[in-house]
Parts: structure tokens; C-alpha cells; sequence
């Protein structure tokens, strides 16, 4: 097991601080925690690896009970304290667990009919299964896609197999690759999240009617941590932007997909 120590490392290397080489061609590696032997595409070149199940299993073991414990409205704030936790690491789709609790657990506690604690587990459950770390470079698909993609799916009871339900899954997912992208310059994964919950809650409502709280005025404080570099004020959140978002995220994001679904849907009853 790696030392306690290694908590400190959340922008690098988990093992020594080591700078991370991201690969263009996976090579096989060994995690230095599990020991499970697998195909890697980001290493240390110490020679370390720490597979994407042992990279922030110290954060996915304390996020139900801190999702739990969330009593806001707001599935900003929710975020914000999540993304501030000292052992969450700066990059990595522990971010992408963390968008879509966060906006479950506020539709929970704002009352939301019908909207349970089951249906957060079955997001989260669905969000393990597509959210790979490093991915985001490697095929396109930040896992915050498919993440707030599960949450509209589970609102609407999406299966396969169910043309309206799969194809609004559809639609918001495409919309929120489009805002991802406009912050792919190097990529941040807490921009994602704060650009992803804005383009979802906007969707919400307007598909379902479904309102969320206006997200707040948040600088971001992790600039200066980024191991490829922040993109400066050119980052809707950085401390040097001027005030408000871009607007031409959002007109990409609509552009991406302009059809509409054929009416709102209800949220789901208790899952059995």
C-alpha cells in the first residue's frame, strides 16, 4: 500500500510527485497499490502506476457519505465543496462522480418528486462504468459526458430500447461534449464540472422543467496547480476572466444538437 504520504501528491505522481507522462500508445505497467497488471496510458517515469480504480479510492470511499450529508439546493455548492476536499485529485474522473452526485443529490433535497437516493446509487453506478480517467484525450469523451448524461437518462427512466428517452440522453450528451471542448485548452477537469452542471441545468429545464438554483460567482483557487498549465483568463472561473460566462459555450452547445424532445418527461418513482 502506498504511504500516507502519497495523499499530497494530487496533481502528480501519487507514489513519489513525479510529473505524469501521458502516452500517445499504451504500454503494460503493474498499479503500485493493487497490484493489478493492465495496459497503461499515463505513467510515472519513475517507473511508477496507479490504475484508475486505486487513483482516488480515498475520495470515492468518502463521497456517499459527504453526498449524504449534502443539505443544498444547489448542485454547485455541492460541487465546489466536493472539488475543495484536500484528497480529491486535481485531474481525474473522481470529477465526473462528483458533477453527477452533485446534481442528484440537490434535485433530492430540493424535493424533487420522486427522486431518491436509489436513483443517485444508479447514476453513480452508471458513471463508473464510462468515466475513465485520461480518457477524455484518448477518445474524445470527457466522463462528465456520460455522467450528467446518466442523470438525465435516470430522471426519464431511460433504457435501451426507448426512443424519446435515450435520444434526450442523446441530445444533452452532445451538448455537453461541446462545452467540455470549449474548455479542452489543455483540459480541466473542475471546468468540466462547472461547465457541465451550468449546460445541464439549462437543458433541464428546458426538456422537463426542472429548475436549479443560478450558479454562484465561483473563482477558482486551484490555477496555480494544474499540471498542464491553466488556461489563464481565458477559463470562465479564473480569478483574472471577466465577470460572467462565455456565451459562445452555450450557442455551441445548442448548435450541437438544435432538435427538440417531444415534450417534457416525469421523474422516475422509487427504484425497487
Amino acid at each position: 500500500m502506498m504511504g500516507a504520504s502519497s495523499a499530497t501528491h494530487t496533481e502528480s505522481c501519487r507514489v513519489c510527485g513525479a510529473a505524469l507522462e501521458y502516452l500517445e500508445v499504451a504500454r503494460a505497467a503493474t498499479c503500485a497499490t493493487c497490484g493489478r497488471a493492465e495496459n497503461a496510458h499515463v505513467v510515472c517515469p519513475e517507473g511508477h502506476y496507479v490504475c484508475d480504480s486505486c487513483h482516488g479510492a480515498q475520495f470515492r470511499e468518502d463521497l456517499y457519505p459527504r453526498l449524504d450529508a449534502a443539505g443544498s439546493v444547489s448542485p454547485y455548492e455541492i460541487a465546489e465543496e466536493l472539488m475543495a476536499l484536500p484528497h480529491l485529485p486535481m485531474l481525474g474522473c473522481e470529477h465526473a462522480h462528483i458533477a453527477a452526485g452533485s446534481l442528484m443529490r440537490a434535485l433530492e433535497n430540493s424535493g424533487l418528486e420522486g427522486v431518491t437516493s436509489a436513483h443517485r446509487a444508479e447514476v453513480l453506478e452508471r458513471t463508473a462504468r464510462q468515466a475513465v480517467g485520461a480518457y477524455c484525450g484518448l477518445t474524445g469523451v470527457c466522463g462528465i459526458v456520460p455522467a450528467l448524461g446518466a442523470c438525465y437518462s435516470v430522471l426519464v427512466g431511460g433504457t435501451c430500447g426507448k426512443g424519446p428517452e435515450t435520444r434526450g440522453a442523446m441530445q444533452l450528451a452532445s451538448r455537453l461534449a461541446a462545452v467540455t471542448a470549449a474548455h479542452a485548452d489543455p483540459g480541466c477537469c473542475k471546468a468540466y464540472v462547472r461547465a457541465g452542471l451550468r449546460e445541464t441545468a439549462a437543458f433541464l429545464e428546458e426538456q422537463l422543467g426542472i429548475m436549479t438554483p443560478p450558479p454562484p460567482d465561483t473563482v477558482c483557487a486551484d490555477a496555480e496547480r494544474h499540471p498542464h498549465g491553466c488556461r489563464g483568463p481565458e477559463c470562465d472561473w479564473h480569478p483574472e476572466h471577466p465577470a460572467g460566462p462565455d456565451p459562445d459555450d452555450h450557442e455551441e452547445a445548442m448548435m450541437a444538437e438544435p432538435d427538440a424532445l417531444d415534450g417534457g418527461r416525469s421523474v422516475p418513482t422509487e427504484r425497487q
